[in-house]
């Protein structure tokens, strides 16, 4: 969230854009961002073999965090957000959730553990806060790591993965590390946002 509250502010890098493809349709800008977070998990995964395959999978993901932000801007900028543009960008999201945190854990720099730790917090503290929103509430956004967030992280762990190739800290490599703290993170998380909506149900 704390990463989520600035897109407002670093609107300018989408609207410019977004001015531009009136005649887009915003879904078809969530699918390519989808498109785009499979294959970093299969660059992620190739980076075993060189750290050129990082340095793609940094770009990708680079490409579908920009991507997930410009298809609101559209959606918003040309009157074209709907429940079912919603429901697939929520849908989409979860998805690429997974496939990226899957592909962290299943590359050599990964760690089974912690990649179980990372999804089932991630996905907990996502569920909190629709489950708020099922229950006649606002959806929850709230707390640490918002998917932004997540995003920024994975992204920066990228970067030191490729200058850190082969080189362990403490035992495991910078990618396994960052798994456990996104999964603690979101446990954590999921009870903030837990007590949240459970406090506003009246």
């Amino acid at each position: 969230m704390v990463l989520d509250k600035s897109r407002k502010n670093a609107g300018f890098l989408v609207d410019g854009v977004a001015s531009r493809l009136e005649h887009v349709n915003p879904n078809s800008i969530t699918i390519i961002s989808f498109f785009l977070a499979i294959l970093f998990a299969v660059f992620y995964y190739l980076g075993r073999f060189s750290f050129l395959y990082l340095v793609i999978a940094f770009f990708l993901l680079s490409g579908s965090s920009y991507l997930d932000a410009l298809d609101g801007a559209v959606a918003r900028r040309f009157n074209k957000s709907s429940k079912r543009g919603d429901f697939l960008d929520h849908l989409l999201d979860r998805y690429s959730d997974f496939v990226i945190l899957f592909g962290l854990t299943v590359s050599l720099f990964g760690n089974l553990y912690f990649g179980i730790i990372a999804i089932a917090g991630t996905f907990l503290s996502s569920y909190v806060g629709t489950q708020s929103q099922a229950v006649g509430l606002n959806r929850i956004y709230g707390g640490f790591p918002g998917r932004a967030d997540r995003l920024v992280i994975v992204m920066i762990v990228t970067i030191v993965q490729i200058f850190t190739t082969g080189i362990p800290i403490f035992g495991y490599y910078i990618t396994s590390w960052a798994l456990l703290f996104l999964g603690v993170a979101g446990f954590i998380n999921s009870v903030y946002r837990a007590s949240l909506a459970y406090r506003s149900i009246s």
